[in-house]
């Protein structure tokens, strides 16, 4: 079939004709079509019509009926959590030191509200004030996923905004010359023909317009529903985006970490020598802060150094393999093993830790009412807690081909040691109030990786050095008080430990232990190990 520029109408009939079917045609279908089809079925036909007339087309027995593609609803299923998330992230380390310079400056670089920023700042003045020494990270993640859905679906459908005919009066020819003055004015809401002899065939002419705005959107989040009024050719962009969305908001990553302190020997007091681990690690530097932190925000740097991380990629997709080799460089200790099951844009937060709780103490003394009466005293506690141990943080982002984009911020906090709150008022008391604050030490790393789904990438660098006491002494002897000092030796020697962090992501295609990537976990089942004493009892 070959037509140029010919009535929509005559190529319907000619159609229903040579393949032998009724046909019924709405009175609003007009328009004018070109194509040439070879060797195309019927339905093929009518689609590539649809793309050129506003037309619908639906098969009925024997019956082609053809209607104008007016607006109609449809639900779609959602099946997505009706939540949504905020994650804010904040790392940052300051140090303030008491000076007695004259010159005064201030400088910082500052992120954009709701992203990521770094800043800092120094500051000096001539009366004693503080410098000052500050960096920070701020990162930020939205994930609203319904009402983003909502606006996004809003705006495919306002793309495709038109007029339609609401009313059509008239002879064929006096429609004709309607849609014509239509097209010569489409902002009008309403086009007459031109005028005729008599006020009753301007009458019968009459053509009215209306438009027809982006299709009402209704969702239920708390159902997983949502219902469309829109056109079949909006419906077609509706199921697209849709599939689209579905398929990347349904992706799902596993996360296995495992956060190792490995105490260097003689040999390897520069770090780990990430060469001696064959050539399937790749170098790449990221940056992180380690710092030693007091609840109260005091900042220091006592016991820490290398304030940066070195990133290494395997592809050796066994982590245990990896620990192993760990251990020609000294003494290895796993200080946390997590396991995480993420969505797709979706932050998991792994948190293992011993809330430790510490009084701030404040002192009033106020002196009595009657002359020669005590002074009265009033103390007043505030419980406070600080959490010591380990805090792991992660949003991925999974593409279509399996690799994997993560943040992730490990979080790794131990107690150094307590000091005394040195307030006169504690002390001035009888008898004196003692305030002990814990002293927390805080190494943590914020960085952006790209792994491969299965491989492994390493994060070290983040090196300490601890003084540890040795006490040598004879037995028996040593107790022997005045003499025993004589055969006690005491002394000091220096421990550095480095932390490096495993993580290793597998995207789950299928969410089930009989999948391949959670079939080794299907051991752990109770059922599982259960058959496999009875198999061991048998044996």
């Amino acid at each position: 079939m070959v037509v140029n520029d010919v009535p929509v109408k005559e190529i319907l009939f000619a159609l229903a004709r040579e393949s032998k079917l009724n046909i019924d045609i709405h009175p609003a279908i007009q328009g004018r079509a070109t194509l040439n089809a070879v060797d195309q079925t019927l339905p093929a036909i009518l689609e590539r019509l649809a793309k050129q007339v506003d037309l619908t087309y639906r098969v009925d027995g024997n019956v082609l009926n053809i209607t104008p593609d007016m607006p109609v609803l449809r639900s779609y299923k959602v099946d997505y959590v009706n939540m949504s998330r905020d994650t804010t992230g904040f790392i940052g380390a300051a140090a303030e030191i008491a000076s007695t310079g004259r010159a005064a400056a201030t400088g910082g670089i500052g992120g954009a509200s709701g992203g990521m920023g770094v800043s800092g700042a120094s500051t000096s003045g001539a009366s004693g004030t503080a410098n000052s020494s500050r960096t920070a990270v701020n990162s930020e993640s939205r994930n609203h996923f319904w009402e983003t859905l909502i606006q996004n679906l809003k705006d495919i459908l306002a793309e495709t905004d038109k007029e339609v005919i609401i009313t059509r009066t008239g002879t064929a020819s006096q429609t004709e010359d309607a849609a014509a003055t239509h097209a010569e004015d489409e902002a009008s809401s309403s086009i007459q023909a031109p005028s005729r002899n008599s006020a009753e065939e301007r009458e019968q002419a009459r053509t009215e317009y209306r438009t027809l705005f982006a299709a009402t959107v209704i969702a239920s989040p708390e159902t997983g529903i949502i219902s469309v009024r829109a056109t079949n050719r909006q419906h077609e962009k509706v199921q697209e985006f849709l599939d689209k969305v579905m398929d990347s908001a349904r992706r799902q990553v596993l996360i296995e970490a495992s956060i190792v302190e490995v105490t260097l020997n003689d040999t390897f007091q520069a770090g780990i020598d990430w060469s001696r681990l064959g050539n399937g690690f790749n170098m790449r530097s990221e940056l992180g802060l380690s710092s030693v932190l007091t609840p109260a925000g005091i900042a220091g740097t006592a016991g820490t150094s290398v304030p940066f991380s070195v990133g290494y990629s395997s592809t050796n997709s066994d982590i245990d393999f990896s620990l192993r080799l760990l251990r020609q460089f000294g003494d290895t200790k796993v200080l946390s093993s997590p396991k995480l099951m993420v969505l797709n844009n979706q932050t998991a937060v792994l948190k293992v830790v011993d809330n430790l709780v510490y009084f701030t103490i404040q002192s009033q003394i106020s002196q009595g009412t009657v002359q020669g009466s005590a002074n009265l005293q009033a103390v007043t506690t505030t419980p406070n807690t600080v959490p010591v141990g380990v805090v792991m943080s992660v949003t991925p982002q999974i593409n279509d081909s399996g690799l994997v984009n993560i943040n992730v911020r490990p979080t790794i906090s131990r107690v150094l040691g307590y000091v005394d709150d040195p307030n006169p008022q504690l002390a001035a008391v009888t008898p004196p109030i003692v305030s002990r604050i814990p002293q927390i030490q805080v190494r943590e790393l914020e960085s952006m990786l790209q792994i491969n789904s299965g491989n492994t990438a390493v994060l070290g660098g983040l090196m300490q050095d601890n003084i540890q006491q040795a006490t040598d002494k004879v037995p028996g002897i040593a107790k022997v008080p005045l003499v025993g000092k004589l055969f006690t030796a005491r002394s000091n020697f220096n421990v550095k430990t480095e932390l490096v962090i495993f993580l290793r992501p597998i995207v789950i295609r299928n969410a089930s232990l009989e999948s391949d990537e959670l079939a080794s976990y299907k051991q752990y089942l109770p059922a599982q190990q259960l058959q496999r004493l009875i198999d061991e009892s048998v044996n």
